[in-house]
């Protein structure tokens, strides 16, 4: 579904990922951790060219990125992103619209659907985060939480072949995290091909089939959740989580 192969970025002479070959097969759920600053982020953004690589290259299925010297195609572009799902951090909703017309947006301006088959397509999703009998609320009417799962529904709409999920949980007060990972943890059971960047290590031990653990740009570690949790073979590895697990 996805391949790496030696991806690079750089902001000015500062070289935040520095070499990264992975490929992740379809419906495989993979999980990044490591510390803050490692590249997590830079790295989930280039998969769908939100951040442009320095170098390498990124395939998803038949779609390729792989010269960043040219100027891309936006067609190309848009056509990637439209097969990758992304939720961020901060759940970025449009604040004049409801939860439903949050979610219809997209699938009116990018998938060029009329308005009937758009509201369908949304009241199927909000639905399927639990969110069918808000629909209609503005995003100051919901909670943190409940705004994550619309910005999830609007990603799911677009009916990607892959999700990424960047620290989804992270800005959320604690109460609030557990409704989100349940919306994750079912679209796991439900065979989505998912990377998921996370600090939930409990989590990442549940819905992940592989764990990666970066630090400095690179990937050091990677196995089951069992291996890399359990018996991690890098001293870093060691390090990080016996910070984050104690």
């Amino acid at each position: 579904m996805i391949t790496v192969e030696a991806l690079r970025k750089s902001f000015g002479d500062k070289e935040i990922i520095k070499g990264i070959d992975m490929k992740v097969n379809r419906g495989e759920k993979v999980v990044i951790i490591g510390p803050s600053g490692s590249g997590k982020s830079t790295f989930l953004r280039c998969l769908n060219y939100l951040e442009i690589p320095t170098s390498g290259s990124v395939m998803i299925e038949s779609h390729k990125f792989d010269d960043p010297t040219k100027k891309m195609n936006e067609k190309h572009i848009a056509s990637i992103r439209a097969e990758v799902g992304m939720v961020f951090q901060r759940f970025n909703l449009f604040p004049n619209k409801t939860a439903i017309q949050n979610v219809m947006a997209a699938l009116i301006t990018i998938r060029k659907m009329d308005k009937e088959q758009a509201q369908k397509l949304a009241e199927k999703y909000l639905h399927k985060v639990g969110l069918g009998e808000r629909m209609h609320h503005y995003p100051s009417q919901l909670s943190g939480g409940q705004q994550q799962r619309v910005a999830i529904a609007r990603a799911l709409a677009m009916q990607p072949k892959v999700m990424l999920f960047d620290e989804a949980t992270s800005a959320l007060d604690p109460e609030l995290v557990g409704e989100v990972l349940q919306v994750i943890r079912e679209l796991a059971e439900e065979g989505m091909t998912m990377i998921l960047v996370t600090h939930e290590m409990k989590f990442a031990r549940e819905v992940a089939d592989r764990v990666i653990f970066m630090d400095g740009g690179v990937i050091v570690e990677e196995g089951t959740p069992e291996e890399v949790f359990v018996h991690p073979k890098h001293p870093r590895t060691r390090a990080f989580l016996q910070k984050v697990e104690h």
